[in-house]
């Protein structure tokens, strides 16, 4: 498997981790502030350039730290090697600038001084000409910690009047450079040219809107500065993550997984999540349902082993299956899912809670059965994955209270539990056994809708049969469903997916 830890491109970092890389690459590295603003602004310029024609004009929104230190950098490569008649805008003045910022304003007013396009303003109306090809927002970068005041607000506002493209330089202004939120208003860019590390607000919260297209623009120091437990899976590892190889060719050595799931009026879910875990590759699946289901099952999943418990009268799972699901758990060393549609009567939450105990093999544990998940003990050497949607997460130890609150409990609270969790959403975070995250950077909102959850709990499990790996069955899972979902708007773009079109 690529080990996607080890790219420290797509490491996600919080502001703080930031600040710290900054600070050892000075201190400890020997690389000083104005070399970092220089390398910076250069490759900044750069991709301004490739996206912008040669003489054009552009407003730089400046405030008075390093982050309007970049966007004078920007500006000046621009206006040497573009010929773009550059306007920097000072939203509090040239006074108590930071130490580079004021001297990288020395050099463009140098240029200026030798005949270059260069102006200087601290109007915050000349937003508003229509002049502007492009706009560059460098008033905060990383360090907003409170809702955006006058004369910011009113800068935000008019930049997201214009019709002209908006560049941010390392994060929109207004958009907390954590958690994603939005801090009163924020810039709404085309592009954010990431500096030195991608931020965990991009991909929470509001971030996605208000970033754009994040492009990521490295800095001179090591990678392992990156110091964070963050990996971002976005769209290109997700269209090029290798698929799992099966190497053995008896159904029972190719991986052999147990189903429980269903009940009356729910076993759409069981089948979706047999349908799912079938088409990964799986030698061998067992459905385990009330004998009362049996005939839907018949008709629907023809390849799929059936196996009833109780009788003929009985469409939900109770503690009078207990046993006989025990015996048909012993038959083969495998894999379990258990909870799509399984319902949440009483009888059949005690019936989970006995089998979770019970059962001593790796288990993605899923839906309803999320319900006896808590204070259940995972055996040891076997691994378990949980997968809530947000709405599920209580049954796990957490309430939902925004993007930012589902990654800190899985980054530090889940360190209690030596668990791998899926928590679906719109960033999916997937949390590992060793605390080891995963934030989907593509749009993951289908997953969180009914039946997609299921197919998606199924992949993973069916993945998780033959190759023991939770995360690999995780990654694997979600970057199957990312690439079928493409493939099939690809395919037929007017046509809304549906959860069999993914099978």
């Amino acid at each position: 498997m690529v080990n996607l830890r080890d790219i420290y491109s797509y490491r996600v970092c919080s502001a703080k981790q930031c600040r710290a890389a900054d600070r050892k690459t000075i201190d400890d590295f020997g690389v000083d502030g104005f070399t970092l603003m220089e390398t910076a602004g250069l490759q900044a310029a750069r991709s301004v350039s490739q996206k912008i024609e040669d003489g054009a004009t552009g407003l730089f929104i400046c405030g008075k730290g390093n982050n309007a230190g970049d966007a004078l950098v920007v500006a000046r490569y621009l206006a040497i090697n573009n010929r773009h008649s550059c306007t920097i805008l000072f939203m509090f003045g040239q006074e108590d600038l930071s130490t580079d910022t004021n001297r990288n304003l020395n050099l463009l007013k140098s240029l200026a001084q030798q005949g270059l396009d260069i102006q200087f303003t601290d109007d915050v109306e000349r937003i508003r000409e229509a002049r502007w090809d492009y706009l560059a927002d460098g008033m905060i970068g990383t360090g907003l910690a409170s809702e955006l005041r006058a004369p910011l607000d009113r800068a935000v506002h008019l930049i997201n009047e214009q019709d002209s493209t908006v560049f941010a330089l390392d994060m929109p202004t207004g958009i907390h450079t954590d958690s994603g939120v939005v801090m009163g208003c924020a810039v709404k860019a085309d592009y954010t040219l990431s500096f030195g590390a991608l931020k965990t607000g991009y991909y929470l919260q509001n971030g996605p809107v208000y970033a754009g297209t994040i492009e990521q623009i490295n800095l001179t120091f090591p990678d392992s500065l990156r110091e964070s437990a963050i990996t971002l899976l976005d769209s290109t590892v997700a269209d090029t993550f290798p698929p799992v190889i099966r190497h053995e060719n008896h159904k029972y050595s190719n991986g052999v997984l147990y189903i429980i799931a269903g009940s009356e009026g729910l076993t759409g879910a069981a089948i979706m999540a047999a349908k799912s875990a079938w088409a990964s590759g799986t030698g061998a699946i067992f459905l385990l349902a009330p004998r009362g289901l049996l005939p839907i099952y018949e008709q629907c999943l023809p390849q799929i082993i059936k196996c009833p418990v109780g009788t003929p009268e009985e469409r939900i799972f109770s503690v009078a299956h207990i046993n006989e699901t025990k015996e048909i758990l012993a038959r083969h060393k495998g894999a379990l899912l258990i909870g799509p549609g399984l319902g949440r009567d009483n009888g059949t939450v005690q019936f989970t809670r006995k089998i979770l105990e019970h059962f001593s093999g790796n288990a993605v544990i899923d839906a309803d059965a999320l319900v006896s998940f808590s204070g259940a003990e995972q055996p040891g050497g076997c691994s378990w994955i949980v997968t809530p949607h947000p709405g599920e997460l209580k049954h796990i130890g957490h309430t939902y209270q925004d993007d930012y609150s589902r990654l800190d409990w899985a980054t530090s609270y889940m360190d209690t539990r030596n668990l791998s969790v899926v928590s679906k959403g719109d960033p999916t975070i997937a949390r590992m056994e060793d605390g080891h995250c995963y934030v989907t950077g593509y749009d993951t909102k289908i997953f969180s809708r009914a039946g997609f959850g299921d197919l998606l709990s199924g992949m993973i499990a069916g993945y998780l049969s033959f190759t023991g790996d939770p995360e690999q069955s995780i990654l694997s899972g979600l970057t199957d469903g990312y690439r079928k979902v493409k493939q099939f708007k690809n395919r037929h773009p007017h046509t809304p997916v549906e959860p069999e079109h993914l099978i």
